[in-house]
C-alpha cells in the first residue's frame, strides 16, 4: 500500500525529469469541458479553471476551456445547456425519471458536438461522470475519435465504464481500489488535483486584518472558523458543524463558504439555531475571492467523513491556515501530518478538535512551513510535467 511518503513522490517531479515529448508528432489538442464553469462555485469548477490556467501555454499542448456559460475567446468557448437548479432542467428530469443535474449534463453533452466537431480534440477531460458517459455514447454514435479522460473527484470505484480511456486517481486509496477490482494499471494515473499557490503567507498586521474583514463584511476582532464546502448536510456535515461551534467557548465566528445546493436552507437554519443570527455568515463567491477569506480567517475546518482528496485543506494549507479534518487514509495522504486530524463522526468531537487546534503553532514560520508543503506536493510548478504525461498517455492509449 502507499503511503504518505510515496504520495509525496507521486505528486511532484523526480530529480532530473524532463519535459515529456509530444507522442503524436503534433500538438495535442485537450478540451477541459466544465458546464458550471463561470456560474457554480464546486470544486470541480475551480479545478477546471486552474487547470486550463496552468496548461494554456506549454508548449506541444493546445488546451481549451469549454462551460455552459461564461466569456468567450482567448481559448475558452460556451455550450449552452439548461442549468441543473432550474425550473426546465428539473421538470424534464421528473418527466424522465432523473433530476435536474441529469439534465444539465446530457444537455451540455449533446451542445458539445459541433465543437467536437469543428476543434477535433485528441482529449476530452472531464470530472462529472454523467457527462463522460454521455460523450462516451455520442462518441459510438458519431464515430468521432477523441479519448476521454477523467478526473475521479466524485469519487467514483470500479469497474469503470468503458467510456473513460483513461482515470486520473487522486489519492493513493482510490489508486489502489481500481487495481484491487481488476482495472488495468496501465488505464490509471496517480495524480492529485493540481492547486494555484501563491507566494509565502505571513500572519497581517492589525489594521490589514481589520481592513479585509471591514471589506469582506465580517467581525472585526472575532476569531473567524472558515469552511469552504458545498452548503449542505448530507456529505459536508454543516449542519452538525454548526452545533458542534456552539460548543466552543470563546465562540468563533462561522464563516460558510460554498455553493447552495438544495439543502441549503437546511444549513441556514441550523446554523441559526445553534450560532445566532449573528454567529455565522454565509457566502457564494467566485473563485478568485476565496482567497481573501483564507487570508482573514484564523482558522479552516472540513467537517466530512469521505473525500476523494480535500483539495480545500490544500488550499487552507497554502495559505499558511492551522486546519481540522476528519482523520481518513485519503487525508492523511494529502495533508502530510500539517493539519489536525481526529474522528469527527460523534457529538463534540469536532469541538475538541478545534480547541486543541488552536493550541498549534501560527507564526510566520508555521504558516510558511505548510505553505512550502502544499506548493511542493500540490502546485502547479511541481505537478505540471506529469499532466501534460498524463495526457498524453491517454491521447495514445
Amino acid at each position: 500500500m502507499l503511503g504518505a511518503a510515496q504520495v509525496s513522490a507521486a505528486s511532484s517531479p523526480g530529480e532530473g525529469e524532463t519535459q515529456p515529448q509530444p507522442v503524436l508528432g503534433r500538438e495535442l489538442r485537450v478540451l477541459v469541458v466544465c458546464p458550471g464553469v463561470a456560474h457554480i462555485a464546486r470544486g470541480f469548477e475551480t479545478f477546471a479553471q486552474e487547470c486550463f490556467a496552468a496548461l494554456r501555454e506549454q508548449h506541444g499542448l493546445r488546451v481549451a476551456l469549454v462551460g455552459a456559460s461564461g466569456p468567450i475567446g482567448d481559448g475558452r468557448h460556451r455550450a449552452r445547456s439548461l442549468r441543473k437548479e432550474g425550473l426546465l432542467a428539473r421538470a424534464l428530469g421528473v418527466t424522465v425519471g432523473r433530476d435536474g443535474y441529469w439534465v444539465e449534463q446530457l444537455g451540455f453533452a449533446l451542445a458539445l458536438l459541433p465543437l467536437l466537431r469543428r476543434a477535433a480534440p485528441d482529449v476530452v477531460y472531464f470530472s462529472d461522470w454523467v457527462l463522460g458517459l454521455a460523450l462516451g455514447r455520442l462518441r459510438d454514435r458519431t464515430g468521432m475519435r477523441f479519448k476521454l479522460l477523467m478526473s475521479n473527484g466524485a469519487p467514483g470505484y470500479p469497474p469503470f465504464d468503458s467510456a473513460f480511456d483513461h482515470v486520473q486517481q487522486l489519492t493513493p486509496p482510490l489508486y489502489e481500489a481500481a487495481l484491487a477490482g481488476g482495472e488495468p494499471p496501465e488505464r490509471h494515473t496517480l495524480l492529485p488535483l493540481g492547486v494555484a499557490v501563491g507566494p509565502p503567507p505571513r500572519r497581517l498586521r492589525d489594521d490589514e486584518r481589520a481592513a479585509l474583514r471591514r471589506r469582506l463584511g465580517l467581525p472585526q476582532d472575532d476569531e473567524i472558523l472558515l469552511s469552504v464546502a458545498a452548503l449542505n448536510c448530507w456529505s459536508k456535515r454543516l449542519d452538525f458543524l454548526a452545533r458542534e461551534v456552539a460548543r466552543l467557548e470563546p465562540r468563533p465566528h462561522l464563516v460558510l463558504l460554498g455553493e447552495r445546493d438544495d439543502e441549503a436552507g437546511r444549513v441556514i437554519a441550523a446554523a441559526r439555531a445553534a450560532l445566532g443570527g449573528d454567529g455565522f455568515s454565509v457566502r457564494t463567491v467566485p473563485p478568485d475571492s476565496v482567497g481573501d477569506y483564507y487570508r482573514a480567517a484564523d482558522m479552516a475546518v472540513l467537517a466530512s467523513i469521505h473525500e476523494s482528496m480535500g483539495r480545500v485543506l490544500v488550499e487552507a494549507l497554502s495559505h499558511g491556515l492551522r486546519a481540522v479534518a476528519h482523520d481518513s487514509e485519503v487525508i492523511r495522504c494529502v495533508t502530510g501530518g500539517h493539519t489536525l486530524l481526529c474522528d469527527l463522526r460523534h457529538d463534540g468531537s469536532v469541538a475538541a478538535a478545534i480547541a486543541q487546534a488552536r493550541r498549534m503553532p501560527d507564526d510566520d514560520e508555521a504558516r510558511r512551513t505548510r505553505h512550502a508543503y502544499a506548493r511542493e506536493r500540490f502546485g502547479w510548478d511541481a505537478l505540471r510535467p506529469r499532466y501534460l504525461d498524463m495526457l498524453q498517455r491517454c491521447a495514445a492509449s
